[in-house]
């Protein structure tokens, strides 16, 4: 029983020297006599390959020639053999891509130096190349501090920098603070009770007694009861008072409507319809901010 499988050679996919190597393989492992070579090489190599064997070899049959004769033949017309100062020009541009890891790097490095014929200046060639084609700087000028850097403990050293670049990475990702990306924009809601019975409290809030002195009201009838500033007076944009902003005290509190420092939520641009603030509103700056408020201070 055979050991293995040989496909059919798919013309314009599969790569001709490939698969004469994996023949051969097959060849060795199966015990298979040389003068059946091309016999099972006719056999597997399927009906298209084998027509374009027979045209090649015409006026002459397949199956007159030698393996090596066949695969030659094949060879030369699939695969030509290219240009060796075009295959070192190719080489020695290749440069790593923004999402290949080095090892795939390497591994087309070593494949692009096949057709360069180095011979002896393999090693130095592929340390070479792989030190300039680096996308990091970083490992790069690491390499550059080395000395009696060969091939081998250039690539085993970039591969471990590498590898140590990515867990940082992963490290920073999750402990420090998230990204832009990842935040979302707190869009100005209003409250569905902004009307309600938050307007109550803020209603009651700003009709309360206030002091004379810090409200600036004019004493009044109804029992002393502190009315509003003149008409003319300043109002404060913060809490409503009748004083100016740069002293009130609720000038640091944000506002629970707009998410913005400077104001209650009642002096608002927002909801000032909703509240109805005047002028003429006396406000408690000792009780403005209650615990019926939504807004909170800045310290």
């Amino acid at each position: 029983m055979a050991v293995g499988k040989i496909p059919e050679f798919k013309i314009g996919t599969d790569n001709w020297r490939l698969y004469v190597d994996r023949l051969e393989q097959y060849f060795l492992v199966n015990n298979i006599e040389e003068t059946m070579y091309v016999p099972t090489l006719i056999t597997v190599m399927g009906a298209e390959c084998y027509e374009l064997l027979v045209n090649l070899c015409t006026p002459d049959k397949p199956s007159t020639k030698t393996f090596t004769q066949v695969t030659s033949i094949l060879e030369k017309h699939l695969q030509p053999k290219p240009s060796i100062l075009a295959e070192r020009f190719k080489f020695r541009h290749r440069k790593q891509s923004a999402n290949e890891s080095i090892s795939e790097y390497v591994a087309v490095l070593k494949r692009m130096s096949k057709h360069c014929e180095f011979g002896t200046w393999l090693e130095e060639s592929l340390r070479d190349q792989l030190v300039c084609g680096l996308q990091s700087e970083t490992i790069r000028q690491r390499l550059f501090t080395e000395e009696s850097l060969d091939f081998a403990k250039a690539y085993k050293l970039a591969v471990s920098m590498e590898a140590a670049e990515k867990d940082s990475a992963l490290v920073e990702g999750r402990a420090g603070p998230s990204s832009g990306a990842d935040t979302v924009e707190c869009k100005t809601m209003t409250p569905r009770w902004a009307g309600g019975q938050a307007g109550q409290r803020a209603g009651r809030a700003a009709t309360r007694a206030g002091r004379g002195g810090r409200a600036g009201a004019i004493g009044g009838g109804g029992g002393g009861r502190a009315r509003g500033p003149a008409r003319g007076a300043q109002q404060c944009s913060a809490c409503g008072g009748a004083h100016d902003k740069a002293g009130c005290q609720f000038a640091r509190y944000v506002c629970r409507v707009c998410n913005r420092q400077g104001h209650l939520k009642r002096m608002c641009p927002n909801m000032t319809e909703q509240y109805d603030v005047h002028a003429n509103t006396v406000v408690d700056e000792e009780n403005a901010y209650s615990e019926d408020s939504d807004e909170f201070q800045i310290l």
